[in-house]
């Protein structure tokens, strides 16, 4: 089996990549770096990454929506928007592009041809005002200053929900748009801001379906299930941290004939954010954790880890 992994860093040059893992071998191999836009952010990159269909794979950096063809692995189409801001995961439905705005707190919708249907808004006009002017109060030295006048699309502010996985429940379900929220520590129907799971214990971040469950991760690094009716109830299946040999930021979920993939990004900075990290954060690692259903064991790590600290975000299998 071959995955596609989007690959960004925290230091150096702002780039970002794809990679093709093979997990039978473990072989790495780096497929494209994507070229420059003229509006990348220090320490940021390629984040979301999704088939459109069998033809173009779509995927998101902090500011930009990209098609590629998956042929020749060719920029074909970008869109960018000034009120993009810190976009997170992308999914795709019946040919339409759900992307998690996230610095926006919106759900913003597209067409193939990445042409805007709607934005589903998660702040109140006063609250996107505020937002956008730079109206507010930015503690430690992650956010970007108020002072420095930053256009709204590079500035590193603030949020409300903190979306960061999207998906349309099947339509069984009523075929509603959810989205995990960092800050309310559940899932999101993101047109009403309702809860449709029960509360976490800490904060998710992805989400998959398959086998009639959502399965869903914490940035923390446990794995929750839930059966697919509302309310997603969920149960802890397992706590990965306390069993593999590696902890960071856990964000990327897949599940493929029987086999789990859990995404991994290395810590450079101790935050409220990262108070359930229990290592020292020079031991942190950026990575792939490869797990078997049936006992969810740990088969492997696949080690993206970099002098440049790798970010990761998501993949995809590579079909």
């Amino acid at each position: 089996m071959k995955l596609i992994i989007p690959v960004s860093y925290f230091f150096g040059d702002v780039r970002s990549e794809l990679w093709s893992l093979n997990t039978e071998t473990g072989r790495k191999d780096k497929l494209l770096t994507l070229g420059d836009s003229g509006r990348e952010v220090r320490g940021k990159g390629i984040t979301g990454l999704a088939i459109l269909d069998d033809e173009y794979l779509i995927a998101c950096d902090f500011n930009r929506l990209i098609k590629i063809d998956r042929n020749t692995l060719n920029i074909v189409n970008t869109y960018e928007d000034k009120e993009f801001n810190d976009l997170h995961s992308l999914s795709v439905n019946n040919r339409r592009i759900y992307i998690a705005n996230t610095g926006r707190d919106s759900i913003d919708v597209f067409t193939e041809q990445l042409e805007m249907l709607h934005r589903i808004d998660g702040l109140t006009n006063d609250e996107w005002q505020k937002r956008i002017s730079g109206d507010y109060v930015v503690d430690g030295e992650y956010f970007d200053s108020t002072g420095l006048n930053i256009s709204f699309h590079s500035r590193r502010g603030p949020d409300k929900w903190h979306f960061n996985h999207v998906f349309k429940a099947p339509e069984s379900l009523g075929g509603q748009t959810i989205a995990t929220s960092f800050t309310a520590r559940c899932l999101l129907d993101v047109n009403t801001l309702s809860p449709v799971s029960s509360i976490l214990p800490k904060q998710p971040h992805d989400g998959f379906l398959y086998d009639g469950f959502i399965w869903v991760t914490t940035v923390s690094g446990q794995i929750y299930r839930a059966p697919l009716h509302f309310p997603f109830e969920f149960e802890m299946v397992l706590d990965l941290f306390k069993l593999a040999p590696y902890q960071g930021w856990c964000r990327g979920l897949i599940i493929v004939d029987g086999v789990m993939f859990v995404g991994l990004t290395s810590i450079f900075e101790l935050s409220m954010r990262t108070n359930w990290l229990d290592c020292p954060i020079e031991e942190t690692r950026s990575g792939i954790y490869q797990l078997k259903m049936d006992s969810m064991d740990v088969e492997c790590f696949h080690d993206f880890s970099s002098e440049d600290g790798s970010r990761i975000f998501t993949m995809i299998e590579d079909i």
